[in-house]
Formats: structure tokens, sequence, C-alpha cells
């Protein structure tokens, strides 16, 4: 059951006078949210509120609209494969990266500044309550010099409200690029400052508390670190750190993790010992049970709703506006799915004599993979919606391969092409027929889990290289996911651990950038499938890889990449901005 009362902050751009109480909408019920005044928002705590939902949507916080991981080797949009038109940027013809990401910071910056230059007058609040929130706004104007440097690197770093002069010169405004290291201080210092305006109790998953705060400060120091130990200086310092700088972000990203740790707040999600069940329940558990929730974009029917049920049905499942099989697993994915006794989780395809192994029933090929997989993929047989699967590309009659596909599909538009589709967030019992809109499944901005993969990933990047302590953390999530600990750990154990228990949830987006491994993993990359034959005469399953059409489905990610496009307009607007190489 969903908490409306706490939700309701975080919908509050659809329904923005729910928040108000009586005595307050004689003052406020002919204002619109877009036009409450300064004093209002800073003297009325419902006129805050609803100005505070505004920042918070603008922020554009992750969501399901945007599916950053269908630019790695995670998933696939099948759509788009099948007709490039509908989506250019997920064959990289563009940068992929987030919607309007500039100007939604810069407006959420500005919007800022106002009100910490109002704040010490506020009467809104009070003692404690004043200083959490202004630890609050710090906080998410931090979060939005952390989403602009880590996408464009050095950026125009603005605290104060910017006003027209009296000359009516707006160049007389205009800013060059800081240097992309005085961006991060920035970031660093501000959070931390922030964090301790924050104070240690209340707070809720919707909003940025001091717990969260620190999750997310662990997120953005581990960026840093990373960038500072794996890319190169460009442009005199606008784009890159100095080497030197990586052992001071990773100390900050580990002290933040390790403080969460420490407050005892949040735990891996572990109520069901059924595996493949608990996995899938800590997605759906919007409850406070769930101790793994640390922040989230909060979804409500009918208020406030998304497509992920109608992006990811298999064909046979999809709504009847169709659009099923929008984003798809690959064949590389699942191949990362260790089994619970063996780290290779390739699929076995061929006996050791080279022929192709007949399987019983489809999904037997999956046998002993990682529950984690049985959670979050649908491949051929799955059980779904009380039917099984039937996903295959040829069929066999008395002994003879004839083409055929499946009821759930495979290749043709609206079906999988790589034969698996995506099953983090799809409902398997959806409350309502799955229409454009129609899921109200929260969508996770940082979980616990990822605290603790920050953690030990920090653990090994610092000079200390602390392996048993990152061995302990990987150990706790692999023995939660149901399979085997590791008697020791490498960097790469690491960030394969993030790769599956994060997937789809687009870290590996941004690991890979901050790793630069974009271009070498993603260079002239095809995408991988899985090729299933139904023998129709013995009711039995054959299967092969398959790579799909190189000029729907191929893909490489250039170095220059690792940075966006400052808009042209931006450009044309400001002329003491550089555009980044490359563009």
């Amino acid at each position: 059951m969903k908490n409306g009362n706490n939700k309701i902050f975080m919908i509050l751009i659809f329904t923005v006078l729910i928040s108000f109480g009586c005595e307050d909408l004689a003052d406020l019920d002919t204002t619109p949210v877009n036009m409450l005044t300064e004093e209002m928002v800073i003297t009325n705590a419902s006129a805050f509120t609803a100005h505070m939902a505004v920042i918070y949507t603008k922020m554009y916080f992750e969501r399901f609209s945007v599916y950053l991981d269908m630019n790695t080797t995670q998933l696939v949009n099948c759509v788009s494969g099948q007709n490039p038109q509908l989506d250019a940027s997920s064959t990289f013809t563009n940068n992929p990266e987030e919607f309007d990401i500039w100007e939604r910071c810069y407006s959420v910056i500005r919007d800022i500044n106002v009100l910490l230059k109002l704040w010490p007058n506020a009467t809104a609040y009070k003692g404690a309550e004043k200083d959490n929130i202004e630890g609050e706004l710090r906080f998410l104007r931090a979060y939005a010099y952390f989403k602009l440097v880590r996408g464009y690197g050095g950026i125009p770093i603005v605290t104060e409200p910017m006003v027209l002069p009296e000359s009516g010169d707006i160049t007389e405004l205009h800013q060059p690029r800081a240097k992309e290291a005085d961006v991060w201080e920035f970031v660093k210092d501000e959070m931390t400052a922030a964090i301790n305006l924050m104070s240690a109790t209340g707070g809720n998953e919707f909003r940025i508390n001091k717990w969260s705060a620190l999750a997310l400060k662990s997120r953005a120091m581990m960026y840093a670190g990373s960038v500072a130990r794996y890319s190169t200086l460009q442009l005199d310092g606008i784009l890159g750190l100095p080497a030197s700088d990586a052992e001071v972000y990773f100390q900050e990203a580990s002290d933040a993790a390790k403080e969460v740790i420490n407050s005892g707040r949040y735990a891996l999600y572990d109520l069901d010992p059924d595996k493949e069940s608990n996995y899938r329940k800590m997605t759906f558990d919007e409850s406070s049970a769930n101790k793994e929730r640390m922040f989230v974009t909060a979804y409500y029917w009918p208020l406030k709703t998304s497509p992920v049920d109608r992006n990811t049905a298999p064909y046979n499942h999809r709504s009847a506006q169709g659009y099923g099989a929008y984003v798809c697993v690959t064949l590389d994915m699942v191949d990362q799915y260790e089994y619970v006794d063996n780290r290779d989780g390739r699929l076995k395809f061929n006996d050791g004599s080279g022929n192709r192994i007949v399987y019983d029933k489809a999904f037997d090929i999956f046998t002993g993979k990682d529950p984690r997989f049985f959670a979050t993929v649908l491949g051929p047989g799955s059980p779904w919606k009380g039917t099984f699967l039937k996903i295959y590309g040829n069929k066999k009659v008395n002994g003879v391969e004839v083409p055929g596909q499946g009821p759930d599909g495979i290749g043709q538009p609206e079906a999988t092409s790589t034969g698996f589709h995506m099953a983090k967030w799809s409902d398997p019992n959806p409350p309502r027929p799955i229409a454009g809109n129609s899921s109200e499944v929260d969508k996770s901005i940082i979980r616990y889990a990822e605290v603790l993969l920050n953690y030990a990933e920090a653990q090994m990047e610092l000079d200390i290289n602390n392996e048993p302590e990152a061995r302990t953390y990987i150990n706790l999530i692999r023995n939660r996911a149901g399979i085997q600990e590791l008697a020791n750990v490498t960097l790469d154990d690491v960030r394969h651990e993030r790769y599956v228990e994060l997937a789809y949830e687009d870290n590996c987006y941004w690991d890979w950038k901050r790793w630069r491994i974009f271009h070498i993993e993603m260079f002239a990359r095809d995408t991988r499938g899985i090729w299933p034959i139904w023998d129709e005469t013995n009711d039995k399953y054959e299967f092969y890889e398959w790579n799909l059409a190189r000029d729907f489905f191929q893909r490489t990610y250039l170095p220059h990449m690792y940075y966006y496009k400052i808009p042209t307009a931006t450009i044309e607007a400001n002329l003491e901005l550089v555009q980044n190489p490359g563009y």
C-alpha cells in the first residue's frame, strides 16, 4: 500500500494545492504555484513546499523516461533498432544524455540561489528545522553542479542570484568556464557543509535528508576520484582533474559511505528466504520494512505514473497501444549473471563436442543462474502473468528447421530482438491494464546496496588497497543475492558486482564514463542476442548466439563523448564559453 501522505510532495506538480492546509487556502487558492511571491515562499510553509516540489521536478532525478543503460551492453532499444528514425541516439549518432541537463540544472541553481539569499529572513521555519532546510537547499544546488560537471566538465560557478545590470547589457553577466577541478572542489565543500546542517533524525525517502545526502555524496566523490585517476587534462584544465586529486576524492567517498553504514539506519533488503523473490520484492516493497530505500522518485496512481510496464512488455502481453519490447536485455548482460556455483555465466549452447544441446524446456538453459537474473530478466520459457513465454525465431517440424515465430515473438516490431526482456520494474501482477502510463512503481535514485559498493570500490582505489574490507561488503551483497562468496576480490570483481547488482539503474552508463572505458567497451560493438529454435514435434528447444543487424544495432562510443556538447544556443548566448572538443 502506498503512503500517499509522504509521497504527495514528489507529485505536487500535478496536484499542488493538496498540500495546503485549509487555513492557507484563503491566501493561496487564487495564486498559481508559478506565481508565488518570494515573501510567500519564505513566510508560508505550504507555499515553500509547493516551490520545493517545482525544484525537485526540474532537477530531473532518475526516472523511467530515460534509460541511459540502453547505451551500454546491458540494454538495447529494440524499437529504434528496428526503426532507427524513432530514436537515433540509441545508435550513437549523437552523444546519449539525459534531457536538457544544462538548462534544467542552471534553472535549479538560480531558484536555490534566490532562496538562499532570502533564507536569513525566512520565518516559515525556525531553529533546527530551518537549518535542516538550508542544508537541503545547499545540497540540491551542489547536486545540480555535480550533474553539470560530470556531464560537461568545467562550467561557470554561480552562487548569487543574477540581476540585470543597470546598463541593461546582459553580457556583463557572462562568465567563462571554471576549471573542472574548481567545480569538483565546490561540489565537495558544499555537500559537506550542507550535510553538517542537516539533522540526523527525521526525513523520508522522497526528499534529501542527511543520510541520502551522504549516500549521494559518496556517488559524486567516487566519480571525481575516477576522473582524476583515469582521465587526462584538456583545455588547460577546463576538462579533467590532476591525478594527485584521486586519493582525496576516494577518501571523501569512503568516509561518506562509511558514515551511512555506521549509522545502522539502512540494510540490504533480505526479508524473504527465497533469493529470487527477495530481490524482486526489494524493488516493489515501498513500506518502512524496506530499509534499502534511501532516495526515490515517487509514482502514485493516478496523479503521477510511468510507462515502464508498457515499455518492457513481452509481445503477447503488450498494451492495446502496442510499443512492447522498447527496453530489452542483451546476451552480453545475461552472460554476466554468474551461476550459483560457477563464476563463468556464459549460457551453454553446445556440448563438449560442439553439438547443440537439446533442452526439454526452454527455461532449462538458465538453470543455476544468479537469482538476480530470474528477478530482473525474462527469456524463453520464463513464467509471466500465469503463462510461460513462448519466444523463438525458428521451429523444427519433423526434424526440418523452418521459419516460425513464437507468440511472444522475437525480431518482429514490438517484440524482443535479443530474446530477452527487462523485468526489474515490470509488475508481474499489475493492478490495472497496461496502458501508456499505467505503472506506479517508484524509481530508485540511490539505494543502500550502492553505498556498500561505493565503499568497497573506494577501499580498492585508495593507496592502502584495503582488500579485506572491500571483500566484506562485496560478500554481503553476493550473500544476499544467493551466490558464492569470494575468497579475495580485485578491482575488476568490484566493478563486476556493480554491473550486476545495479543493473538497469543507469549506473553502468556513468561507471563506464568515469572509468573511461566506454570507448573500449563500445567500439564497433555488436549487440548479441539468443536465437531459440522450438522443436514442435518433440516440444524441445535448442539455441544459438547471434549478432543483431549491424546497420541498426552496432554501436561505437568515441572518446570525446565522455563530455557532452554544450548546447549551441548557450554558446551563442555567452561568448565567454568554449565548446568541448569533438563537437
